[in-house]
Parts: structure tokens; C-alpha cells; sequence
């Protein structure tokens, strides 16, 4: 962990908590003492005779046991008054480790927000005992953690991101460039036409990216919950791609707006990979969930291939369509719904995507 970042010269003196508490705590006792002392000589020493008559009483009994004529230092050794002070000196020395163990932690925890808030995200506290103190020390650890990855990831998406704009606006700039300049009617048409498909592109990836930061920006709370008849959905959804359904009748809660879009886009990458051959696809329903199954007849993916794909910005090579978005988007949209989305081969030749509902794989 960083060292904390140094108090500025003029800063006032910080007083310890520790001195403070235990202070405190001395104090106190003294008061108590000091109150205590007070009733004691209310109760005993107001009326002189009874006073007299228990200073007789107390001398007779230390003559008894062999002890001296009573001394004034005797009464105050017996006295309540110097029975609290001491009392409060034991508890002091009693209670000052405990203290300064607790303070120490607290100021553990200080150091690595102060460390964490100048810039090091990697900054972390101990987690000791199991108080309210450590409780705050793990969701300090928790939150400082889930921020460094939300941080992480948008540094790598912007790096991303400004990668893969460059391709087609470098397009659209000599598509753009070649309709400025006198060129015959079909090579104008051609550029005309390349010009559309790169906005296209660029609006498609913009749209991907925008839907990816939101799910990272608020992992759990991006949901719209609804009651979804999820076969009707999927049937929807192949719809637009003149494809059949099959499959289990099953309605569960989820954000209809996302799961038509992970639909939409294993359609999608199985219509651009396996042009020539419609997808098969089915819902089948399992305890707590379903799997939506989207199998085309591509060329396939290599199994050390399966879990790479899903990374964005990932493409395999001689696959470079898309916007390298579609596959990381349908996992994190699965993930959300409490599943998983996988990539398995097909019998036959393809590949066979699922997007697990409402349990893990």
C-alpha cells in the first residue's frame, strides 16, 4: 500500500483519537470520584454527632486488629475518594491497549483513503477482528475495488474505442473526398454507398459502446425487471430473420430491452458467419431459468478460442466484421440476468451459442 500523501505545513495538528478517548475515559472517573466523595460526606459527615460516634467505631476497630490510632493517611487510603482514583488508574491502564489497538486501525484505514483518493486505486486496508471497524475496512476494500475496475475498464475501452473508429472514419474520409472530386456517376454511386455503410458502422459501434459503459457503469442496477414471456420474444426476434423457434413455453423476470438486443445479436453474428444457412434456434427451460440456443453452420470457433471471443474488441482472425462489441455485450446482458452466455461447438460442423437465464452453466 502507498504511503499516505504528507499534511501540508500550514495544516493544523491533528489530535490522536487514541489520547482523546482515553483522556476521556480518566476523566470521568475522576468526576466520578469526585461526585462520589461528595455523597459520601453528605451521607456520613452532615450530622456531627453521628460522624463522632463512626470515628469512634472505626478507631475501636483498628485498635482491635492490632492497628495504630488511625492516621489521616489511613482515612484517605480508605477513603471512597481514593478508591475511585484508583480504580479509574487500573481501568485507564486496562483500557489504553485496547484503545490505541482500535485507534491504530482507524488510522490504517485513514492512510488508505487518503492513499486511494491521491490516485493509487490499488490501495487496500487490513481487514482486522470482526467489529464494525472491520466491517468498514471490507466495504472500503470492496468499493475501492470495484472502482479500480470500472477504472480499468473504461481505459481500456477508450483505448479501444479509439482504435476502432479510425477504420471507418479513415473510409469515410476518402469515400467523402472521392464524392468532392468529378468522377463518373458509378464510382460515385460506390462511394455513396460506402459513405452509408460506414455511418452505419460507426452508429452500430457507438451504440455498442454507449450499452457496454452503462453495464459497467452499474453492474445490477441497469435492470428494468418485467414479467417476459420469453419464448414470444425470441420468436420476435428470429422474426426479423425469417427464422423458426422451437422450444419450452417459459416466462421469468428480466429487461426485455437488453435480452432482445443479445438476441438480436447472436442472430446477427450467425447470419454474418454462416450466410448461406438459417440458425437453428430453441429455448429450453431448466430450474430457475432457461438457455436460449443459437446454432449456425459456420466454419466454427477453435475451443481455445471459446472464452476469447467473448472479450471485447476480440476477433479471430479473418473475421474482422462487426464491431467486436456483439459477443462481450450478450455475456455481460446474461450475466445481469443472474447467467452466463458460453460458446460450444456444434455436431456437424458450427457453432452453438447459449445464453443461460437466471443460473450459471
Amino acid at each position: 500500500m502507498a504511503s499516505a500523501s504528507p499534511m501540508p505545513p500550514d495544516a493544523p495538528r491533528q489530535a490522536k483519537l487514541w489520547k482523546r478517548l482515553w483522556i476521556a475515559l480518566i476523566l470521568a472517573l475522576l468526576v466520578q470520584a469526585l461526585v462520589s466523595a461528595l455523597v459520601f460526606h453528605w451521607v456520613f459527615e452532615m450530622d456531627p454527632q453521628r460522624a463522632q460516634f463512626r470515628r469512634e467505631v472505626f478507631r475501636a476497630f483498628m485498635l482491635q486488629h492490632g492497628i495504630g490510632p488511625p492516621s489521616p493517611w489511613r482515612h484517605l487510603l480508605m477513603s471512597p475518594f481514593f478508591g475511585t482514583v484508583v480504580t479509574a488508574i487500573l481501568l485507564s491502564l486496562v483500557t489504553y491497549p485496547i484503545m490505541r489497538r482500535l485507534t491504530r486501525r482507524l488510522e490504517n484505514l485513514q492512510q488508505g483513503v487518503r492513499a486511494w483518493g491521491g490516485g493509487d486505486l490499488s490501495a487496500r486496508v487490513p481487514v482486522q477482528g470482526r467489529d464494525e471497524v472491520a466491517q468498514l475496512a471490507q466495504s472500503f476494500n470492496t468499493a475501492a475495488g470495484r472502482i479500480e475496475s470500472l477504472m480499468q475498464s473504461h481505459k481500456s475501452l477508450l483505448a479501444y474505442t479509439s482504435h476502432e473508429l479510425r477504420t471507418p472514419l479513415t473510409r469515410l474520409r476518402l469515400s467523402l473526398e472521392t464524392l468532392s472530386t468529378p468522377v463518373p456517376a458509378a464510382a460515385r454511386d460506390v462511394a455513396a454507398r460506402a459513405a452509408k455503410h460506414d455511418l452505419a458502422e460507426l452508429d452500430a459501434l457507438i451504440d455498442d459502446i454507449l450499452l457496454s459503459s452503462r453495464l459497467d457503469a452499474a453492474t445490477g442496477q441497469t435492470l428494468q425487471l418485467e414479467e417476459l414471456d420469453l419464448l414470444a420474444l425470441l420468436a420476435e426476434e428470429a422474426a426479423r430473420f425469417d427464422v423458426e423457434v422451437h422450444g419450452d413455453w417459459i416466462t421469468l423476470q428480466g429487461d426485455e430491452r437488453l435480452l432482445r438486443r443479445a438476441v438480436r445479436n447472436l442472430l446477427d453474428n450467425a447470419q454474418r458467419h454462416a450466410p448461406g444457412a438459417a440458425p437453428q434456434v430453441s429455448l429450453t427451460a431448466v430450474q430457475g431459468g432457461g438457455i436460449i440456443r443459437v446454432c449456425d453452420q459456420g466454419p466454427g470457433i477453435p475451443p481455445a478460442d471459446a472464452q476469447r471471443i467473448f472479450e471485447p474488441f476480440e476477433r479471430l482472425s479473418g473475421r474482422g466484421e462487426g464491431t467486436g462489441l456483439g459477443l462481450a455485450l450478450v455475456r455481460r446482458i446474461a450475466r445481469q440476468h443472474g447467467g452466463d452466455a458460453r460458446c460450444l461447438p456444434r455436431a456437424g460442423g458450427g457453432t452453438c451459442f447459449e445464453i443461460w437465464l437466471g443460473r450459471k452453466p
